[in-house]
């Protein structure tokens, strides 16, 4: 298996993955332009980045973090976030640290660029993954409805 940083080329199985995924949680399907479009849009500016898992039939599994600001507070006193997500694993790879080497590779990545602030939320499926990387689930956190 090979560990690396996700390219403009590897956008349709970004999609592909990123599907699958949501499928898994339940959700419904954003359109796949729509995802296309993101992923281009988000690498070619360096907000978002991507580390995959292949072997020789390709890639098996992704992970990502999406990079922004917000005003600096006493929780985060940069102001720099980063929220990890698209962490997805091909089922019948999944037990194999995969997922947690991924997660690993975007952790390095916020704390290079000094994010003060790192974040995701998870599916019940990947919860225990996150805990042993040592996040800790927080109440509080709202949205609005639409």
């Amino acid at each position: 298996m090979n560990k690396r940083r996700a390219t403009l080329s590897d956008v349709p199985v970004l999609v592909e993955l990123r599907k699958l995924q949501l499928l898994d949680e339940g959700g419904g399907l954003p359109p796949d332009n729509e995802l296309a479009a993101y992923f281009t849009k988000a690498i070619e500016a360096d907000t978002f980045v991507s580390w995959v898992m292949e072997e020789e039939n390709g890639i098996i599994a992704t992970s990502g973090v999406c990079f922004y600001s917000q005003p600096p507070s006493y929780r985060n006193p940069s102001g720099r976030v980063a929220y990890i997500t698209n962490v997805y694993t091909k089922p019948m790879y999944r037990r194999r640290g995969i997922a947690a080497e991924l997660l690993s590779a975007v952790i390095d990545e916020a704390e290079a660029r000094e994010c003060t602030r790192i974040w995701l939320h998870t599916s019940v499926h990947g919860k225990s993954i996150y805990q042993k990387a040592g996040f800790v689930d927080l109440d509080g956190y709202m949205a609005l409805k639409s």
